[in-house]
């Protein structure tokens, strides 16, 4: 049986530390659990809110009026050929940490991300080349309305850029209390971005070490270029009271990149902006590089949220900021670059209000 608790602040339970109350509260350890906290909502007509980490999730002020299922399924299962099998309540650097040490390969690139195994699949999570869409064998899921579950192939979950069937087409349908990887035992790294491959050029386990040595050496330069933007989690810097990346990067048409190029290398805006191809003519633009050149500064403030002092992606709650502060920021920074490139930025974390 499951003891749902009352009026729980959800600030407590999201990465940025803002948001009202939940009217209900429970932690389910096991997929019994989830069924059964399930049949309560259904019993007392509420809806309910799905809670991993809260690491992409921003409340509002006047909290949730229904039922927050907490996924703390915990449970980590290596087998043989690389596949892996995690709890949705599994921490997610642990995780990659853990596949790293072993010498499996495809996860390295997403170190230092602050989250749950169970909320990657979601929004396909993915860092410096890599995506988690790319390792998925397949993910198990309980539904909302049915309680029954399901097993998903990574096929059927329609991935793509931070994108799935349980972000949009199936949103809010399904708990997600499993995921199966399938990593690899012989591959090296490939590091795809530039600032990875310059932080990593003098390191000696780089230059020449093994395989492992590799791999290791690609987590702890993520994890280093994370944090000196402040996207790794550390209580004693408010600049990591965020959401981590709060805008998508945009994709954009050739025509449209084209453009904004040309508008770049009018204004003489240095350093100039880069993309990378996505196929069918699409290209992925920098966000943090048409924030910084549409006027957004690092500390900025509006009311209680600031703009991180590393990087102008991150939203910070520095002390007592409101959600309201955090989307008045939001808004700010969206406006601005709208004016000036005539790009609309899409926000990254899922709001509930």
């Amino acid at each position: 049986m499951i003891s749902p608790q009352e009026n729980v602040s959800l600030s407590t339970y999201t990465t940025i530390r803002t948001g009202g109350p939940a009217r209900w509260f429970v932690t389910c350890k096991t997929e019994s659990a989830i069924v059964d906290a399930l049949a309560f909502a259904a019993t007392n007509q509420l809806k309910v809110l799905v809670l991993g980490a809260g690491s992409n999730l921003l409340v509002s002020d006047n909290g949730f009026l229904g039922l927050v299922i907490q996924v703390a399924l915990d449970h980590l299962h290596f087998g043989d050929s690389g596949l892996v099998v995690a709890g949705a309540g599994v921490d997610w650097d642990k995780f990659v940490e853990e596949t790293c040490v072993r010498g499996l390969s495809g996860l390295e690139s997403m170190s230092g991300i602050p989250g749950k195994v169970g909320a990657t699949p979601v929004q396909n999570v993915g860092a410096y080349g890599q995506e988690v869409c790319e390792t998925i064998v397949e993910v198990r899921a309980v539904n909302i309305a049915s309680f029954s579950a399901r097993i998903f192939s990574a096929a059927e979950c329609a991935f793509a850029y931070r994108q799935s069937r349980f972000k949009s087409s199936e949103k809010g349908h399904w708990i997600i209390t499993e995921v199966t990887f399938k990593l690899s035992g012989s591959s090296t790294p490939n590091p795809q971005y530039d600032e990875l491959q310059k932080s990593l050029a003098a390191d000696p386990r780089w230059l020449g070490g093994g395989r492992v040595q590799k791999i290791m050496a690609v987590r702890e330069h993520v994890i280093k270029i994370r944090s000196s933007k402040g996207m790794v989690l550390d209580i004693s810097d408010p600049d990591t009271n965020s959401l981590g990346s709060f805008f998508l990067n945009p994709i954009v048409s050739t025509d449209e990149k084209a453009r904004i190029f040309s508008l770049a290398a009018k204004k003489a805006l240095l350093p100039q902006p880069t993309a990378h191809s996505v196929g069918d003519n699409l290209w992925k633009l920098s966000a943090a590089w048409l924030i910084e050149n549409s006027g957004v500064k690092k500390g900025d403030q509006i009311h209680g949220a600031r703009v991180s002092t590393k990087h102008v992606l991150a939203l910070t709650n520095p002390s007592t900021a409101s959600t309201a502060d955090v989307l008045a920021l939001a808004a700010h920074i969206q406006k601005q670059v709208r004016e000036m490139f005539g790009v609309e930025l899409v926000q990254e974390p899922v709001y509930i209000d």
